[in-house]
């Protein structure tokens, strides 16, 4: 009976949805207050050139972690409905899909913003 209370198929469906939108919830919230925080900090220590920066390129971060984070819940529901249906096999595909597309993107992230960047100013500027 304990395999059955995880299962979304299963007893109360606003409370099951709840509970599978908390960590979202958590997510978004701590996104903002590290952008709070950020730009605390380089407006009090770096001026406001930098903050300006941070500020500006606040929203851009939040709409590619947006991105990721619905391309994860995609995910999330195409596992959700093998593990329904107990189709063990297709779910480890899904799963290995999954890991493999977020390796790919990250490093096609991580490309894109070194290109982008290469040839922006450089933290020295606004602290030297």
């Amino acid at each position: 009976m304990q395999g059955a209370e995880r299962l979304l198929t299963s007893g109360s469906v606003k409370q099951k949805i709840v509970r599978f939108a908390i960590p979202i919830f958590w997510g978004n919230l701590f996104q903002q207050l590290y952008n709070a925080v950020d730009s605390l900090i380089v407006g009090n220590y770096l001026g406001s050139n930098a903050l300006a920066a941070v500020s500006s390129s606040g929203n851009l971060i939040f709409m590619v972690v947006g991105f990721f984070v619905g391309i994860a819940s995609g995910a999330g529901v195409i596992i959700g409905r093998y593990i329904g249906a107990r189709d063990k096999e297709s779910i480890e595909t899904a799963v290995h899909t999954t890991v493999a597309v977020g390796l790919v993107c990250s490093f096609f992230d991580d490309g894109t913003w070194n290109v982008i960047c290469r040839d922006g100013a450089s933290l020295n500027e606004y602290t030297g």
